[in-house]
């Protein structure tokens, strides 16, 4: 809604029109009394609903930072002017100044209309935008929520920059440049977002890599090493591909940190054996060998010893092959006969339910029969119009021949 002082010259005028229809004053009075309140309620109740719009539209800066800052400023205006006229009431109507017509509250429904305008346009812009961007804005809000500007701050605050200018070609209306520099910032925005995943995934790896290499693991252990790196360049290349295979990635890492601990391992036991003098290495072999010693008794209770080491660790491991299938064969035999148990079980309960519908369905059938059978032809009973003194007396007569009946019987069977 929009006051200018047109309409308030014709609310001024209505009132002093209604005013000389009555001689008393004190009407006149409170016939502007009554228009002052429905005008300021009429902006209380614009403000309000301006004031509750306006609490969520910072998301719409970025379709327009010049309409959006234009928007809020008018409306911190007509904010402000609205909070003086609610505490004086009667300077709503009069003049901003003495050269001018336009009273406070023409002046508070000019910012509205400014702010209404510029919230307008920002809706138009966020629905093209919405539509046009859609990857640009999906891709950004990925990078946010893997921390992207946490990573790399300078890159990341270069690419919004892009990323708003996307917006401002869409407030241009210039579509197609919109679409044309879209290609180039998703190109720029999946390199930061390889980077960003490598540094949470592969730098904390590297640095356990460094940090072998200052201890000398390089020179101990160059096989477990250069396998090591290895399976950090494999975890690269992963990434590089599809960096958000997350099932994957994670699997890189678990193996690269099982090579990294092996690599160290490998190394310490590489150390250890170079520390010792001639008269340590039988020693040493001795407990390499006590060690295949308890596996191959708890294997097969085989003591291996009087072949090679290299023997019976070959020997050791067809053994504990041949455990192992035994142990499929056994636990899928297990499987199988569980599932026999279960099956018969299941078939018993059919057999059971099976009976009861046949059961069922004979009673059924007995009932449906029982229904078809015909009805009995009872006689109709007649009422007799024999008077009632002659009824009683035949009753009476018949209750005593019954008694005589029954005496006789009595004594025949005495």
């Amino acid at each position: 809604m929009k006051f200018t002082g047109k309409a308030v010259g014709l609310i001024l005028l209505a009132a002093l029109l209604s005013g000389c229809g009555s001689t008393p004053g004190n009407e006149s009075g409170a016939q502007n009394e009554v228009n002052s309140e429905t005008i300021l309620q009429t902006a209380e109740n614009v403000h309000r609903q301006w004031r509750d719009q306006l609490i969520q539209a910072e998301s719409l800066r970025i379709y327009s930072p010049s309409k959006y800052d234009l928007m809020m400023v008018s409306w911190q205006k007509a904010d402000l002017l609205f909070k003086d006229i609610q505490q004086k009431p009667e300077m709503a109507l009069q003049s901003v100044s003495l050269f001018s017509s336009t009273t406070y509250i023409d002046r508070f429904y000019e910012d509205i209309a400014v702010v209404k305008s510029n919230h307008k346009e920002l809706e138009y812009f966020k629905r093209v935008a919405d539509d046009v961007l859609a990857p640009a804005i999906t891709q950004i809000a990925y990078l946010n929520s893997i921390d992207a500007n946490q990573h790399y701050r300078s890159e990341f605050v270069r690419l919004n920059r892009f990323y708003a200018r996307l917006f401002n070609s869409i407030a241009r209306g210039d579509v197609s440049d919109a679409k044309k520099d879209q290609i180039e910032f998703l190109s720029r925005a999946h390199s930061l977002e390889i980077r960003v995943i490598k540094r949470i995934y592969i730098l904390p790896q590297e640095d356990a890599l460094r940090e072998l290499r200052r201890n000398d693991v390089r020179y101990y252990a160059p096989l477990s090493y250069a396998k090591v790196e290895a399976e950090i360049t494999s975890g690269k290349t992963l990434i590089d591909n599809s960096p958000r295979a997350f099932d994957a990635i994670n699997q890189t890492v678990s193996a690269i940190q099982f090579e990294l601990a092996h690599a160290e391992h490998i190394a310490n036991e590489v150390k250890s054996l170079r520390d010792r003098s001639r008269d340590e290495y039988e020693s040493f072999i001795l407990e390499l060998e006590g060690n295949l010693l308890d596996i191959s008794l708890a294997l097969k209770d085989d003591d291996l010893r009087d072949i090679p080491l290299s023997q019976q660790a070959k020997r050791i491991k067809e053994d504990v092959t041949i455990a192992r299938r035994k142990y499929e064969i056994a636990s899928k035999q297990l499987k199988r006969n569980e599932a026999d148990d279960q099956l018969a079980l299941l078939e018993t309960l059919i057999n059971q339910q099976n009976e009861q519908i046949s059961l069922l369905q004979s009673q059924l059938k007995r009932l449906t029969e029982v229904s078809r059978e015909p009805e009995m032809n009872v006689p109709p009973i007649e009422l007799s119009t024999v008077p009632a003194a002659e009824q009683h007396r035949e009753i009476t007569m018949d209750k005593d021949e019954g008694v005589n009946e029954l005496d006789e019987q009595d004594i025949e069977l005495m």
